[in-house]
């Protein structure tokens, strides 16, 4: 299994998807797409437990682990 995490004001939210199943992972790729284009960084983790993650700006139905994490406002 693979989780997409999206972190937010309200803490965060986990989709988990299996990457062998087609409709799954087109929902994981929309929903990459659809954060990256509103401002989310991609955070991937493929490493072992631990390791740091890359950011990333494509989807890779490989990865383990995104983190999303929203665009910072400073003020």
């Amino acid at each position: 299994m693979s989780f997409q995490i999206v972190m937010d004001n309200n803490g965060d939210t986990r989709h988990e998807f299996d990457a062998d199943d087609p409709v799954a992972l087109a929902e994981a790729a929309r929903r990459f797409r659809e954060l990256t284009e509103n401002g989310y960084r991609a955070v991937a983790f493929n490493g072992p437990s631990g390791a740091p993650g890359e950011l990333t700006t494509t989807f890779d139905p490989k990865t383990r682990k995104t983190i999303f994490i929203p665009q910072l406002v400073g003020g």
